[in-house]
């Protein structure tokens, strides 16, 4: 009896432990899958009637916009409430390439340095006339053709403290308490507008 009082709390703590490791990773695996299915939307550029206000997250309701909203709606409703998305840092960045995401416009690099100088050759992929280099063009989900990146982050609050010192990270807002940092990108390219040309016209 006194070695199970003595080992009985270590084993329960290591037992709430790898429940709440499990749910997660659960919960990491449902907003993987959720910012699948809310950007699956977003590439449609299509825009339905407004969804239950209630259920969209914070981030997701700036400008009344009933497409962004009907997004952040889908990716709630996949997390399974798992995750306090009102507490996420959500961002939705537009680039006018995929190239552009990490190396901005391609261009030869004729003097082998590394990066893009004035007069080397480029690809205007986005027909404006001068190279854009790494870095979104604007915030929002875009228009038709455009390339966007959603990204999710978010602080998961430890409740199990033995497994907060060996896996988590100090929470700056909690001291004494601990945090798993999750995070969620997906890029993808919006469906293009069928009607216009994808040429840059001379």
């Amino acid at each position: 009896m006194i070695e199970f009082a003595l080992i009985f709390p270590i084993v329960l703590m290591i037992t709430f432990g790898i429940m709440e490791i499990s749910l997660c990773m659960a919960s990491l695996v449902t907003l993987e899958g959720g910012l699948k299915e809310a950007s699956r939307y977003g590439i449609t550029s299509q825009s339905d009637a407004p969804p239950d206000t209630n259920k969209v997250p914070t981030a997701f309701k700036v400008g009344n916009d009933n497409r962004l909203m009907t997004i952040g709606y889908i990716l709630n409703q996949n997390t399974l409430d798992l995750i306090d998305l009102n507490a996420a840092t959500i961002t939705t960045q537009v680039y006018s390439s995929f190239s552009a995401v990490k190396d901005g416009e391609p261009y030869s690099d004729l003097n082998s340095n590394g990066v893009y100088n004035t007069g080397e050759p480029y690809s205007d992929t986005n027909c404006n006339g001068v190279r854009d280099g790494a870095g979104a063009a604007s915030s929002g989900v875009g228009a038709a053709g455009n390339i966007v990146v959603y990204t999710v982050n978010y602080n998961w609050k430890i409740l199990t403290p033995i497994i907060g010192q060996w896996l988590g990270k100090p929470d700056p807002s909690n001291p004494g308490r601990y945090m798993i940092p999750m995070s969620s990108s997906i890029v993808v390219k919006n469906e293009p507008n069928l009607s216009g040309s994808s040429f840059c016209k001379s």
